[in-house]
């Protein structure tokens, strides 16, 4: 199997936490630039998206939490999203944190946007607003607070590295300084350090 990946994507990253998480050494991590429409990843995701997992039967998975739950179902017996199906609340709160991620890379494209004059004000400050406001509710809702490993803890994870990564403006551990206290400790395991994208 093998693994397309963009380094900076908080998705993609997602998804290679998990592979580690379960010690996956099956699976071929492959960097891949989406925007230059290569062959053989359009083959395998014709919306030229990150991560896009191709299989060795040719079908491919894309949509980071289809492979998620993937990666979850094969390697941990559903151990982190098996009891999530009938759970309305749990489902909600991963949908939740992939909206957030969302806002946070909408944002970065409209950083992207104003070398061109097209930034749009407005719309930073909406993205900016439903991240500070999405991650007042996580604290609220003690996401963090689980002893072990939860597949919203991972993507939660990344999107706090995401901020500081790309936002570094947002002054978010002022706003919620439980899980900045939180994040500070679980972001230095080898789990999350070996998956940092680059400087």
């Amino acid at each position: 199997m093998k693994l397309f990946y963009s380094d900076a994507s908080p998705y993609a990253r997602c998804v290679r936490v998990l592979l580690r998480y379960y010690g996956v050494n099956d699976v071929a991590e492959v960097i891949v630039d989406p925007f230059v429409n290569d062959a053989e990843f359009l083959r395998c995701n014709p919306l030229a998206k990150v991560p896009c997992l191709s299989l060795n039967d040719g079908s491919s998975l894309y949509d980071s939490e289809v492979i998620m739950k993937f990666i979850d179902a094969k390697y941990g017996d559903s151990k982190l999203f098996a009891g999530q199906y009938n759970d309305w609340a749990n489902q909600c709160h991963f949908s939740l944190l992939k909206g957030m991620l969302d806002s946070a890379v909408s944002l970065r494209q409209e950083q992207l946007r104003e070398q061109d004059g097209l930034r749009s004000d407005f719309w930073a400050a909406r993205f900016e607003q439903a991240l500070l406001r999405g991650l007042k509710q996580v604290e609220q809702l003690g996401l963090s607070h689980f002893q072990e490993l939860t597949a919203q803890q991972v993507m939660l994870v990344c999107l706090l590295d995401y901020l500081d990564f790309r936002h570094p403006q947002l002054s978010w551990r002022k706003v919620v300084p439980a899980l900045s206290l939180w994040h500070g400790n679980i972001a230095q395991t080898e789990l999350f350090l070996s998956t940092l994208p680059k400087r």
